[in-house]
């Protein structure tokens, strides 16, 4: 017969605050969000001091413009009108911020 341990601690909860509990492996995830959050909670917990503004305030790869996909106009715009658009259509003015005054 198996004895059991005299301390045996039982969660509250699910244990599924920002990833989910791998029991005794490793914690991973495919979630960046999830994955940072969790980063952040784990640097402020523990250095006493909150690290989500710093992390925040970080400067990241799609701030600096990049990357691109190279194209052309010729292969973003379309060429000639479409059967929604004829060429009988009567064009539209600019749009306003006000409607027109009445006479």
């Amino acid at each position: 017969m198996k004895k059991k341990p005299a301390h045996t601690h039982v969660r509250s909860d699910d244990g599924n605050a920002f990833l989910r509990d791998p029991g005794s492996g490793p914690a991973r995830v495919k979630d960046d969000l999830a994955e940072g959050l969790a980063e952040n909670f784990l640097a402020s917990a523990t250095s006493g001091e909150e690290q989500g503004e710093a992390a925040n305030d970080a400067v990241v790869e799609e701030e600096l413009g990049g990357p691109f996909v190279p194209s052309t106009g010729k292969k973003e715009f379309a060429k000639g009108r479409d059967r929604s658009n004829p060429k009988s259509a009567t064009r539209e003015p600019f749009p306003t911020t006000s409607a027109p005054k009445k006479d």
